[in-house]
């Protein structure tokens, strides 16, 4: 997806599209970085166990019509929220801002979870 994609799903959490609140747009991709930065552990955990190298730093996005090579679950499940309770912290919505910040951990949460294969026994039990 690319963060135009996400920042449009983003807005519709607002009932807003593309172009009708400038300032949302011009903040989106500063906002989305913080995001990437905040789910690279987790994306990391899915490339892990799908046997992908790692990342070694969080994609930095300078536009959003940029690609963001994160998985799925990532991008269209979390992000989004994410992104929205940005805007609703702005808005001084602080009730929105926290029900959408939950959403977005609870879609990187199910992220990591939806990964399949074995438990790694680290203890050596």
């Amino acid at each position: 997806m690319t963060g135009q994609e996400i920042y449009e799903l983003a807005s519709s959490f607002l009932y807003e599209k593309d172009n009708e609140d400038a300032d949302s747009k011009t903040f989106a991709v500063g906002f989305l970085n913080v995001l990437l930065q905040e789910s690279l552990p987790y994306e990391n955990s899915v490339r892990r166990q799908e046997g992908r190298e790692a990342l070694a730093r969080a994609p930095y996005l300078t536009r959003l019509d940029e690609e963001i090579d994160y998985c799925d679950q990532i991008t269209r499940a979390a992000l989004p929220y994410g992104l929205a309770s940005w805007y609703f912290q702005e808005a001084l919505d602080n009730f929105q801002a926290e029900n959408y910040r939950s959403k977005y951990l609870a879609g990187l949460s199910d992220a990591r979870r939806h990964i399949s294969g074995e438990i790694e026994d680290v203890y050596g039990r």
